[in-house]
């Protein structure tokens, strides 16, 4: 069975807003281990967490903490967050 046109459009165009507005892991850790990063890499993982070991950078809002963290970030650079890994 065919898949429709619309379906299709619909599909492409959700790639494209993803895509857009994530940035690519691999992007991330070469800016990081360049120290060379224009963005805010933000930790959502927990404190503790945070505390054993973290990407150097990184500023750690943990999940529960973001609603009420976001105005206090900058509004001039791309925010990029990251949690627990299963790779």
């Amino acid at each position: 069975m065919p898949v429709p046109t619309k379906q299709i459009q619909s599909n492409r165009d959700y790639f494209i807003q993803k895509l857009n507005a994530e940035k690519q892991r691999n992007d991330v850790l070469k800016a990081v281990e360049a120290n060379s990063f224009d963005f805010v890499l933000v930790d959502t993982r927990g404190r503790e967490a945070f505390a054993s070991g973290h990407i150097r950078g990184a500023v750690c809002i943990p999940d529960t903490e973001l609603k009420e963290a976001i105005s206090q970030l900058p509004r001039d650079k791309e925010i990029v967050t990251y949690c627990w890994s299963h790779d």
